[in-house]
C-alpha cells in the first residue's frame, strides 16, 4: 500500500510540474470530524453511532489546479494535512488522528462577474490518506490501569497504527472527496466533505472475525471542513 501511495503521489506531482498551466494555491481551515460504524444489528449500529460525536478538526495545505479547459475545467490534486477522529461517551472517549491527505479531483468553475474575476466551483474525486500520529483518551480505562497493581490492564494515550489485532487502527485510508465554493480574484472560500470507504479496524482483527464466522464490524472516517485559500493566479 505504501508503494501504491508513493507511485500515485509522484506520478501526479510529475504531471503537474511538467505542465506549466497551473493555478497553485495554499489554504487553511477547519471543521468537524466523525467516524461511523456498522455493527451486526441495526439497533446496535444506531446506538453506537448516536453516541459517537463530532470532534473539532484542522485542514490545510496546497492545491494544484491543472487547466484542462481554461476558466472552466481543471484537474486538481492536493498535498494536505487533516485531522480526523471522534469522541463518544460524553467525551470520555476520543481519538484524534493526524493525517497526510492527497485528493485527486475534477473541478468545474463558472465565472460570472463582468470582469471575469468572480466564480463558483465544484469538485469531486477520490482521496488517499496516511495516518502518522494520534492520541486517544479513555477515562475509564485509564483509571482502571492506574488502579491495577498486577500490570494486566495497560493504557497508552498514543494510537498504534497497523494491521495487527493489538493495534488501534489501520494506517491507510481511501475514500471520496467533494468540494463546493466561491472564488473572487485570488481568494477561494470552500466547503469540503470527505467520506472514508476503507474499514479502519485492523485487518488481522477482521481476519479473526471472519475465521470465527462472526460478523465483521466496520469503522469509517467522515469530515466536514470550511477553508479559505489564496491562489497565485486566477486562470
Amino acid at each position: 500500500m505504501k508503494k501504491v501511495l508513493t507511485i500515485i503521489g509522484l506520478s501526479v506531482l510529475f504531471f503537474t510540474v511538467v505542465n506549466s498551466q497551473n493555478n497553485i494555491g495554499i489554504f487553511v481551515g477547519g471543521g468537524i470530524s466523525d467516524m461511523r460504524t456498522l455493527q451486526e444489528t441495526a439497533d446496535l449500529t444506531n446506538s453506537i453511532n448516536a453516541d459517537m460525536n463530532f470532534l473539532p478538526s484542522y485542514y490545510g495545505g496546497f492545491n494544484f489546479e491543472n487547466i484542462i479547459t481554461e476558466r472552466q475545467l481543471y484537474f486538481q490534486f492536493g498535498l494536505q494535512a487533516i485531522s480526523r477522529g471522534y469522541s463518544s461517551n460524553n467525551d470520555s472517549i476520543s481519538y484524534f488522528i493526524h493525517n497526510a491527505y492527497i485528493p485527486l479531483e475534477l473541478k468545474y468553475k463558472y465565472f460570472f462577474s463582468r470582469r471575469g474575476e468572480g466564480n463558483v466551483f465544484i469538485s469531486a474525486g477520490p482521496y488517499v490518506a496516511a495516518s502518522y500520529k494520534g492520541t486517544k483518551k479513555n477515562i475509564a480505562l485509564e483509571a482502571a490501569a492506574e488502579a491495577d497493581t498486577t500490570g494486566t490492564i495497560v493504557f497508552s494515550p498514543e494510537i498504534k497504527f497497523g494491521k495487527l489485532a493489538t493495534d488501534d487502527m489501520e494506517p491507510f485510508d481511501y475514500g471520496i472527496n467533494a468540494t463546493a465554493g466561491f472564488g473572487y480574484s485570488h481568494i477561494q472560500i470552500a466547503y469540503n466533505f470527505s467520506l472514508g470507504l476503507r474499514n479502519m479496524i485492523p485487518s488481522q482483527l477482521v481476519s479473526d472475525y471472519e475465521t470465527a464466522g462472526m460478523f465483521v464490524p466496520k469503522l469509517k472516517h467522515m469530515n466536514h471542513s470550511v477553508t479559505v485559500g489564496f491562489y497565485f493566479s486566477n486562470k
